[in-house]
């Protein structure tokens, strides 16, 4: 690859690309003379606040949306988020790259099309003894032909697209559910169809599953059900008691939805019943506890309604867009489930387990292959990671 200077690059740009557009800003405004013109814009969706989670490393849980503005293809190469001048983890780069991009329109794999766009699923991860970041920025490399010489692909390396960390902390809250073998389904940080659920509501883009947690419950032969795979009555755990787990008020509560047939996701489900059955708490500080998939007519609160931590709400089961009984949870910025974003939340305490290394396989009846040398022991004030079998309650 041959490597220009950045006059070359800023004429290229601006003249050949007609670019309309500059990159995101960066924490401090540069000489003119050391600006780069991307042909890329990146923009941050979301503020992270940094939260602990049982593998002993604090997490900051972000996207970044990426269009091409130029007329050429444009390769992302790199993107390395930093802090203070150092890597905030492992950058994303070749298959780890792409694993975390979701390819929106005018796009393969890292490659973006003319007009094309995708967004970037970031987990950046740092130690428990590494001072907390205030700001974060990101080393980001790119590649395309020049149409001089189109065997010679110009690249270019600049650091930017940075925002500041956010300061308020992750709620803490008590256990939702009460027994042994809770599997966390889809839960951070990996990108799965809880992180990678973006949805444009109204014109913005929304991440509300960002830290959200699908909990199933192996029963005593370690599967997740016996007997007949549709039959709802074959899951041990159907019809648990669900708990509130923050103090607050009910400002949401939709009841009266059917149970669906497990094994395959409805048909014809809309977005405004995805959650099925569910009850939304205001527990404060700008803070909403959702609780989806309840069961039918098992709600045992109303709006308007103050609850406490602990209190019953309604049973665990298999409304909205499922194809199994289970408690979707998670907290958000708003009440509305649809036109909200995702926020971080530990519990209070909990016991690991260990690891589940077949999720599809219980799905299919498998008894479950639990790693119990992973995630063990007794966990107070941090987030389970995705897949972690744990304990509730005594």
């Amino acid at each position: 690859m041959k490597t220009r200077g950045s006059s070359r690059l800023i004429l290229f740009a601006a003249v050949l690309l007609g670019l309309v557009a500059a990159a995101s800003p960066a924490s401090a405004i540069r000489p003119d003379s050391q600006a780069f013109l991307s042909p890329v814009d990146f923009q941050i969706v979301n503020r992270p606040t940094p939260v602990r989670g049982a593998d002993d490393r604090r997490h900051m849980v972000y996207e970044i949306q990426a269009v091409n503005q130029s007329g050429l293809e444009v390769e992302i190469r790199k993107v390395a988020p930093r802090a203070q001048g150092n890597r905030l983890g492992l950058p994303f780069t070749g298959s780890r790259l792409e694993e975390r991009m979701r390819i929106n329109s005018g796009a393969t794999r890292t490659t973006l099309g003319p007009g094309g766009s995708a967004m970037i699923f970031i987990d950046a991860s740092y130690s428990l003894g590494r001072k907390r970041p205030k700001a974060i920025s990101h080393a980001i490399s790119l590649a395309w032909a020049d149409p001089e010489t189109p065997s010679e692909p110009v690249g270019h390396t600049f650091l930017g697209v940075s925002t500041r960390v956010a300061r308020q902390k992750p709620v803490v809250l008590s256990a939702p559910l009460r027994g042994s073998k809770w599997v966390a389904v889809n839960g951070c940080c990996t990108l799965n169809a809880h992180r990678g659920a973006t949805l444009a509501i109204d014109g913005t883009v929304r991440v509300p599953e960002r830290f959200a947690i699908d909990f199933v419950q192996l029963n005593d032969q370690n599967r997740l059900y016996s007997g007949l795979k549709v039959d709802l009555f074959s899951y041990g755990y159907y019809r648990t008691p669900v708990y509130s787990a923050a103090p607050g008020r009910v400002v949401g509560v939709r009841r009266n939805l059917p149970e669906q047939i497990p094994g395959s996701l409805p048909a014809g489900a809309t977005i405004q019943m995805a959650g099925g059955n569910h009850v939304v708490v205001d527990i404060g500080h700008g803070r909403y506890a959702f609780y989806a998939h309840l069961a039918t007519n098992s709600i045992r609160v109303r709006r308007g309604q103050k609850v406490k931590a602990g209190q019953v709400i309604g049973l665990l089961g298999n409304t909205g867009n499922t194809d199994g009984p289970h408690l979707h949870f998670h907290v958000m910025n708003s009440p509305s489930p649809l036109q909200s974003s995702g926020l971080p939340f530990v519990f209070r305490n909990f016991r690991g387990q260990g690891v589940l290394g077949n999720v599809a396989g219980i799905q299919n009846g498998e008894v479950a292959s639990i790693n119990h040398n992973r995630l063990r022991g007794v966990y107070r004030r941090v987030l389970p990671m995705e897949n972690q079998v744990v304990r509730f309650g005594r």
